[in-house]
């Protein structure tokens, strides 16, 4: 990364399925400039990656992002909805260079910006200030992961004594949601993939975990859960959630916050049959955390405070420059990740 020139990484191909690095080109460009009152130009240091990125890339059916904009061929990747969305969305940590609002001067250590680049010259009103020394808790247990995890425990009105399921269990949301569902009183199984599987029994506390690799989902949900399930926190989709949705008890709800496994497929699978939701009375909710800033001070307070405690655990994967993060994708969508990963810009 050179001092006076932007790194990017432009989108090459329309990637099909999980996308390589052959689907993405790393070039250095002029650093963007200040070029209006109210903005800022930033460095970035450390950058989020996220199984939505993957949205954000375009795709063989010519589908958009789930909210904000999709790249093209030739465009530099997207890490986020663009601006003026709300600054908790911003996937980047860095150090103010310039600015042209009052609100930050030079030094000053911000989150914010959408692309898959070094510097970022973006609108005040969507960054914020980094209140901490850690720039992965910014990204990871006090950014949007763990905000995402927070809320879904919410939308699911999750009561003691309840059975608890939630996919990609060892990844940056689930491991907080499970977690957040022991600590409400509920019985917690995951559905992770190889060493996750026992990271979360082992270090996380949750009663049982799923390797969806190694053993057929459905029968270890049997085995497991054989008066059947109340909750599920849905982050995969495909077969996986199918299985989960067959085995829900009456009045069961099925929380719908990512689908990571359906991402890369040309089009969306067919869902569940409904018969069961009128006779077992199930609830499915879908939720976008973005419905939910206005309670950002209070998910904060709380997650920092159980953590501090030492009653919260989270885990990061850190790889270095901007050049690793497509390989970093693929393998993050393969399921290949350990925690929450974070590129490391500086």
């Amino acid at each position: 990364m050179s001092a006076d020139r932007n790194t990017v990484v432009r989108v090459r191909a329309v990637p099909v399925g999980i996308p390589t690095e052959a689907d993405f080109e790393i070039a250095e460009e002029p650093m963007p400039v200040l070029d209006s009152d109210g903005t800022v130009l930033f460095r970035a240091t450390h950058m989020s990656l996220d199984p939505v990125m993957r949205r954000y890339l375009p795709a063989t059916d010519t589908g958009a992002g789930p909210i904000g904009g999709t790249a093209a061929v030739g465009d530099i990747a997207m890490a986020a909805p663009p601006p003026p969305y709300h600054p908790m969305v911003g996937a980047f940590v860095g150090e103010v260079l310039e600015s042209r609002d009052s609100r930050f001067l030079p030094g000053d250590r911000i989150r914010g910006g959408h692309l898959w680049q070094t510097h970022h010259v973006v609108p005040g009103d969507c960054v914020q200030p980094v209140e901490h020394d850690d720039p992965l808790e910014e990204l990871g247990l006090l950014g949007m992961p763990g905000m995402v995890a927070w809320c879904g425990i919410r939308v699911a009105d999750l009561r003691p004594d309840e059975t608890f399921v939630v996919s990609a269990a060892g990844g940056a949301i689930g491991m907080l949601a499970g977690q957040l569902a022991k600590a409400a009183g509920a019985r917690v199984i995951g559905i992770a993939s190889g060493e996750k599987a026992s990271y979360v029994v082992d270090s996380l506390g949750f009663d049982a975990a799923i390797d969806r690799r190694a053993t057929d989902v459905g029968s270890e949900l049997d085995r497991l859960c054989p008066d059947g399930i109340d909750v599920y926190f849905e982050n995969v989709g495909g077969d996986v959630g199918r299985a989960v949705f067959d085995r829900l008890r009456d009045h069961g709800r099925y929380i719908v916050c990512g689908m990571a496994g359906e991402y890369n497929g040309p089009e969306p699978q067919a869902g569940p049959p409904m018969r069961p939701v009128l006779r077992n009375r199930l609830r499915i909710e879908g939720f976008v955390v973005y419905d939910h800033f206005d309670d950002l001070p209070e998910f904060r307070s709380q997650i920092r405070e159980v953590h501090h405690s030492g009653e919260i655990h989270y885990r990061y994967e850190t790889v270095s420059g901007l050049a690793a993060a497509p390989s970093a994708l693929g393998r993050l969508l393969r399921g290949e990740n350990r925690g929450k990963i974070v590129v490391e810009l500086d």
